[in-house]
């Protein structure tokens, strides 16, 4: 079977992630990769695939099925403006933007152009967070009084990309609000937030090493967010539910399998992409789905700044 041919916009950490991901795929390919930074695209092999300096001479050049997008968040809205135009699917990493205003309008570029849009919410493809979900959606737990997302990294990225991802909520924890919305089925609201005051010659004041999120859950529950950049047990990630008639705690992203779940649910989810690009159903995050975390993640972050309440 012919496989989809990707071509991947941003060749940094994220790309070069799925490059590795991809590369065990039987169903999708990247082909092609652009990338501004002349010394980013020298590292990459040349017979791999083809290199661009810019997305729009590496979709001009033709023979790709769908667009994959790895750039930085502040450059979502117009690398998807600029790739809908020229009627490709595009997979966005998250967040899409980094603003709900600005998911928003990627939403109705894409709707205009008659493009799928995906976006890159990866935790959907871990199976051992699905089945979790299904206990969640049949009862098998109660009714849920809190469920609890945490995710702590090793070490903090650069201070340079700390100052323009929008913050902890936004750049991290757009991931926790999608998961709690995709577990329970539930909208979020009424956001109490408190952060760290530990200092590092590395801090970045918008950006707290360490911040907490407690809100409610239209069903009645409470939703908690734990975000941290500095995990000496390294990156993980994990849930717990505490239900009416039981109580479970997922630890799907922890040292040292960590990397294998992120990367088969990277892989799963570029096939996912490629179903739905070809007119498949897709298990993957919507525009919607996007705008709603950025949404949580804008609450949340105004409720940092006056560390109190957000009623949004």
């Amino acid at each position: 079977m012919k496989k989809f041919r990707l071509g991947l916009v941003g060749a940094g950490r994220m790309g070069q992630v799925h490059l590795r991901a991809v590369a065990e795929s039987a169903h999708v390919e990247i082909v092609a990769v652009a990338e501004p930074s002349a010394a980013a695209r020298a590292a990459l092999s040349p017979s791999a695939f083809a290199l661009h300096a810019d997305a729009t001479t590496m979709i001009d050049a033709g023979g790709l099925d769908g667009i994959l997008l790895a750039t930085p968040s502040h450059t979502h809205l117009a690398t998807v403006a600029a790739v809908a135009a020229r009627g490709l699917p595009i997979l966005c990493e998250k967040p899409c933007g980094i603003s709900a205003a600005q998911a928003a309008k990627a939403a109705a570029i894409a709707e205009k152009a008659k493009i799928h849009l995906q976006i890159g919410y990866w935790r959907r493809f871990v199976p051992e967070l699905k089945a979790l979900k299904d206990r969640i959606q049949a009862g098998l737990l109660g009714e849920l009084y809190l469920v609890s997302c945490f995710q702590w990294d090793e070490t903090p990225p650069a201070t340079s990309f700390r100052a323009k991802g929008g913050g902890a909520f936004i750049d991290m924890g757009v991931h926790e609000f999608d998961q709690l919305r995709w577990l329970t089925g539930q909208e979020l609201g009424n956001y109490c937030v408190a952060a760290s005051k530990t200092a590092f010659a590395d801090a970045v004041p918008e950006d707290p090493d360490a911040v907490q999120l407690l809100c409610d859950l239209s069903g009645g529950g409470n939703g908690l967010v734990s975000l941290g950049r500095r995990f000496p047990v390294g990156d993980a990630c994990w849930v717990q539910v505490f239900g009416t008639q039981a109580f479970t705690e997922s630890r799907f992203f922890w040292p040292p399998s960590g990397e294998a779940v992120f990367f088969a649910a990277l892989r799963a989810q570029l096939e996912d992409f490629a179903r739905a690009a070809q007119g498949g159903a897709s298990q993957g995050a919507t525009a919607s789905d996007a705008i709603a975390a950025l949404v949580a993640a804008e609450a949340a972050t105004q409720a940092l700044g006056g560390q109190g309440k957000s009623e949004v």
